[in-house]
């Protein structure tokens, strides 16, 4: 089980996936804006007409009381009675159905409790329209049958327009962004804390209970400090084995690609003639089981790795063989460089 979390690899995990999150982020804004386009368009389509007037109210003398009585949901309810709504209901004749009517209106008390606004909404233009005069009538009566107030006048009215629907676009293209970035975020941050990648020699050693003999770099970038130091502590390690084993069988979890890529490495920097180092069969697994015979674990960086390999060790020791060592293959040189303190300051190598 993982002891703890090393911050510093996941900090490297996260700037090496810095380019990849900001295209995660760039694709987020694009599927929200184009997102929120595409329900616009529909909404744009289903657009209603709204007509907005403005009603002063003048409440009698004495009736002080009133003026904390009708706030928005008292005149939403009185106007959905008979003493409003039937009145319209009245001027309007035949054709038009009361629930229709009552839901296509609206009223706010903004600030002032003197100035009523009535919105109408409605699919049909004439409708709307015929709604309004009607409601002008049917409030001014009301204002004048009542008590409490001395009257109800109109005082503004706004023509009537299709509704206006907020593009908000920015606001979707940051959401796309901010919930794709987070996904892949939480994704790296997921894969790291499950523990089945490997990114240094101590998290081999962690996971595995194998020493590691050093590790090997990918990309053709001429080595500096750091690559010639691990490159130098490999060969001094591998070496201590050939020492002491007639034979060391490289082996890995990829069907035996990575361990033949090394074993070239090693041909090519001369460290090995071929006599010594060869790659672990798995059908000729049981006639490498003597004294004089290692195995050589290859496990690959910052990739999924960690069970197909225990797996493979498990094989091996299942049949006699030993596993000496690993030897962490194809280290990223950026990520190393900045888990070591080097990374973003370092001589830049051609």
């Amino acid at each position: 089980m993982q002891q703890g979390v090393d911050s510093r690899a996941l900090f490297a995990v996260f700037v090496t996936k810095l380019p990849r999150l900001l295209v995660l982020a760039v694709a987020g804004a694009v599927l929200g804006s184009g997102l929120r386009l595409m329900i616009v368009g529909i909404q744009m389509q289903e657009s209603c007409y709204v007509s907005e007037t403005e009603y002063y109210v003048a409440f009698a003398d004495g009736q002080d009381e009133a003026r904390h009585w009708y706030n928005d949901f008292t005149w939403n309810d009185v106007i959905a009675t008979d003493l409003i709504l039937g009145r319209v209901m009245e001027i309007l004749g035949g054709g038009y159905e009361r629930n229709q009517v009552k839901e296509m209106i609206t009223a706010d008390i903004l600030s002032d409790v003197r100035y009523l606004t009535i919105t109408v909404k409605g699919r049909d233009a004439a409708q709307v329209e015929a709604v309004k005069d009607a409601l002008v009538t049917a409030l001014e009566e009301f204002g004048a049958a009542k008590k409490e107030f001395a009257s109800i006048e109109k005082i503004e009215d706004q023509a009537i327009a299709r509704e206006e629907i907020p593009y908000f676009t920015w606001r979707a293209a940051l959401l796309g962004a901010v919930a794709l970035a987070g996904a892949g975020v939480f994704v790296t941050a997921f894969s790291f804390c499950m523990g089945s990648v490997f990114y240094t020699k101590n998290d081999i050693v962690t996971r595995l209970g194998i020493p590691v003999c050093g590790m090997t770099f990918r990309g053709g970038r001429r080595a500096g400090a750091m690559e010639q130091r691990q490159a130098k502590m490999l060969e001094e390690s591998l070496r201590r084995l050939a020492e002491t084993h007639v034979q060391i069988l490289l082996m890995d979890a990829c069907g035996g690609q990575e361990a033949a890529a090394l074993l070239g490495e090693l041909e090519k920097a001369g460290w090995t003639d071929g006599s010594k180092f060869g790659l672990y069969s798995v059908e000729d697994g049981w006639k490498h089981t003597g004294a004089d015979t290692v195995v050589v674990a290859v496990v690959l960086f910052g990739q999924p790795y960690r069970e197909k390999i225990a797996d493979e060790i498990a094989f091996v020791r299942m049949h006699g063989g030993s596993v000496a060592a690993a030897v962490l293959a194809g280290a990223d040189r950026l990520w190393m460089r900045i888990y070591y303190a080097q990374g973003l300051w370092a001589q830049r190598e051609a």
